[in-house]
């Protein structure tokens, strides 16, 4: 599904611009982004999973926080300081690559927040949004009349939904492999195969009817037999589905909803706000005294609210993590 960005008022809703990052190619992106000039995201739709502190597991990155509290020393640079640099790395010069990407570190660390999800790292999400800078400078071009920080961010966004991709992959992978199996159960089925290895079978009947080529068909065969992908009492499962179409519509199904953009996000709107006045990564840093006062509660409660979303950001544990809505 592509999105037709010019038909796109000034927001763009979160799941949208997701949907269309998921879907493009980093080439088809570079021709996209300029149309995306002006548009903001909207990035508070409230999609956000119910994390139990009391079972989190014991997985942690124990080098979020670090990072964090370094990154509160690092100064942003002014927009009239970045088109200074960027006219010198057009020229070659190393040095003014280095500033720029390292000015731009806190702009990746907030966005990061809002494009963690269930299942991800937080430093993977932080180093693939560095690699979103990277592209950014590379691709911009002098001329353009979109300014580079909005270009710059868009591409961060970019490489963090490819990264969130990837999760999405892991996750979805052994599923689909469930139902292919399942297919090729029905297809034994309906022809009355009992074993493939003696029995002929037509390589154009199998990509026809199964969509599939006869590496991933034999490959299929034995992970089955070796019972490491469906259980004997799980293939009598395969009675269930009258045809194979009927299973071809359960992938679509799943395709459909294992995406980057059905992926729970880990904080809402205000967690971010909470973390990034914290780690100062819109500005100055605010201690608990002040974000009690800005967000009308106590300094206490400030603290505690702290605590547990670092636990949050740390843990990398993959739970239910779709919505169905």
């Amino acid at each position: 599904m592509k999105i037709d960005i010019k038909n796109i008022e000034n927001t763009i809703d979160m799941r949208s611009f997701e949907l269309m990052a998921e879907t493009s190619t980093s080439d088809e992106f570079k021709d996209l982004i300029l149309n995306l000039e002006g548009k903001k995201i909207d990035e508070t739709d409230g999609r956000v999973e119910k994390f139990d502190h009391r079972n989190m597991g014991n997985f942690y990155e124990n080098t979020v926080e670090n990072y964090l509290r370094e990154l509160s020393s690092v100064k942003s640079i002014k927009k009239e300081k970045i088109l200074e640099l960027l006219k010198n790395i057009k020229g070659g010069d190393i040095s003014s690559r280095e500033i720029l990407m390292e000015g731009s570190l806190k702009l990746v660390a907030k966005t990061a927040l809002n494009y963690s999800k269930v299942g991800t790292s937080y430093i993977e999400l932080v180093q693939d949004g560095l690699m979103g800078i990277v592209k950014a400078i590379d691709n911009y071009d002098l001329d353009y009349s979109m300014d580079f920080s909005e270009y710059m961010e868009f591409w961060i966004k970019y490489e963090m939904i490819q990264s969130n991709k990837l999760v999405v992959e892991e996750l979805k992978s052994p599923v689909i492999a469930y139902f292919k199996n399942m297919k090729v159960e029905v297809y034994k089925s309906e022809n009355k195969i009992i074993d493939f290895e003696t029995e002929e079978v037509d390589e154009l009947e199998v990509k026809r009817v199964l969509n599939m080529d006869m590496e991933e068909f034999e490959n299929l065969q034995k992970i089955n037999s070796y019972g490491f992908l469906i259980k004997k009492e799980e293939s009598e499962e395969a009675e269930v589905y009258k045809s194979i179409a009927e299973i071809d519509m359960e992938l679509a199904k799943i395709e459909k909803l294992m995406s980057v953009s059905n992926l729970a996000n880990k904080f809402t709107s205000t967690e971010v706000k909470i973390l990034d006045l914290y780690y100062g990564l819109s500005g100055k840093r605010k201690y608990f005294e002040e974000i009690g006062e800005i967000l009308d509660t106590q300094p206490s409660k400030v603290k505690a609210e702290v605590e547990k979303l670092m636990i949050k950001l740390k843990y990398n544990g993959k739970r239910e993590w779709i919505d169905e809505n």
